[in-house]
This record gives structure tokens, C-alpha cells and sequence, in this order.
């Protein structure tokens, strides 16, 4: 792979144990603030507690995303609890308005080249104690994809799905926020290896961050990729 596809940005590592610590990463969090055409902030939603900040990268207006599952990497039930992550970002991003769309494309034989794409692969990340791995990748041909690293010890189905909305709550432009209540945001610690975040599905945190950086888009993602280029 590393022959064909040169790596852009690794998002993060989803942490294993609550109080671990954060990983560092390349992407830079930043406070997002509420701005015209973007609902009020909810009133539970406290940033650093149950509201997660924001990177300067996310998928552009207009992208349909499509996600694979490497093949014989994981069970149809395994892939079945990956898929409803996919299902409950997408009913998300509908209700906030956003024109992010992705799409469950089955089973591939290799990490897929074509342009905004996910391939969902079994392997150990980077650090091995962590859980989850987001990389993204600039082809030759160009275009952007992205791949997730799921740790074999994550079997538990619930655990996937939490992990799944986490990783892909990255590419939509959201931190981890490792300090934040459980229960409150996807974008939490998980509580051990097949233990999740207790969220399934984007919380109304989540939704609020991601509408309020996509109200703010100025090309942060084209900033992101000329500056991990150089």
C-alpha cells in the first residue's frame, strides 16, 4: 500500500481507558462558535465536558462517501454493527442539513484508491494500546480517501458501532474529547476494550459541532492537505 498511497493526516487514536491519555495528533482542535444559519448550541452541550472541539479538516459540501469493509476481515454480525454507524451518522447529518452522504459499499479485496472512500480494515494502530486509527491518503491519480483501523480486540458489536461513530465523527470535522462525560458525545474515551462510549449514534453535541463547522467551511479541508504536502 505504502508503494501506491502516501499518508495525508492521522486523525487520531481512540483511547482504550477513560483518563488515558489524549494522542497527539497533527490536526489542530479548534473552539467552533455559533454563526448565522446554525442552531443555537444546546444547552447541555458544555465544550471540554460534553461537547467534543473541532479539526481543521472534514469531507467537502456535496461528498458521497463510499465505505468499504476489507474482506475477510470481519463477520457479516461484525460488519452489520459497523454499518449501523454508518446508518446513524447519515440519518444525523440529514437532520442537521448537510449535503454528506455515505455510502455502505460492501466488501473489497484491497483498501480502495477511488476518491472520498473508507475502507474499514482489522489491524494493530500505530499505538498499540489504542483502539481505532483514522489515516487519510492522497492517491497519485489525487482525490482524498481514508482508512479506518479497527483493533482486533474490539468485538463486542455495541463497541463497534461506538467506535465506528467516533472514527467516521472525524472525518465530518470532529476531536476527540477524551475529558467528557460518558454518555455525552461520541467522541469520548472508551471505558475498555469491548466497553464503547455508551453513544451509538452522533449525539445532539456532536450534530451541533459539525453543523456549526460546516456553516464556518473556508476551505479548511484544501488548507489542511497543501499543508500536510509540503
Amino acid at each position: 500500500m505504502k508503494s501506491l498511497l502516501y499518508t495525508l493526516l492521522v486523525i487520531s487514536f481512540l483511547a482504550p481507558l477513560l483518563g488515558a491519555r489524549t494522542a497527539t495528533t497533527t490536526a489542530q482542535a479548534v473552539v467552533i462558535e455559533a454563526s448565522a444559519g446554525v442552531a443555537t448550541m444546546p444547552r447541555q452541550c458544555r465544550p471540554g465536558e460534553s461537547a467534543p472541539g473541532a479539526i481543521r479538516w472534514r469531507w467537502r459540501l456535496g461528498t458521497a462517501v463510499r465505505v468499504y469493509y476489507f474482506k475477510g476481515h470481519f463477520s457479516e454480525a461484525e460488519a452489520g454493527a459497523l454499518s449501523r454507524a454508518v446508518g446513524n451518522w447519515n440519518k444525523a447529518l440529514k437532520e442537521i442539513g448537510s449535503p454528506i452522504v455515505f455510502i455502505p459499499s460492501g466488501e473489497r479485496e484491497g483498501v480502495a484508491k477511488d476518491d472520498a472512500s473508507v475502507t474499514v480494515i482489522r489491524g494493530i494502530p500505530k499505538r498499540k494500546e489504542r483502539l481505532g486509527e483514522v489515516k487519510f491518503y492522497s492517491p497519485p491519480a489525487g482525490g482524498i480517501l481514508m482508512t479506518v483501523t479497527v483493533s482486533p480486540v474490539v468485538t463486542d458489536r455495541n463497541a463497534l458501532t461506538s467506535l465506528m461513530v467516533h472514527e467516521l465523527g472525524h472525518s465530518v470535522g470532529l476531536a476527540d474529547c477524551y475529558e467528557c462525560r460518558r454518555g455525552t458525545t461520541a467522541m469520548a474515551a472508551f471505558k475498555s476494550n469491548n466497553k464503547g462510549t455508551d453513544v451509538y449514534r452522533p449525539s445532539a453535541c456532536d450534530k451541533y459541532v459539525v453543523a456549526a463547522g460546516y456553516a464556518n467551511e473556508n476551505a479548511t479541508q484544501a488548507e489542511a492537505i497543501s499543508f500536510l504536502r509540503e
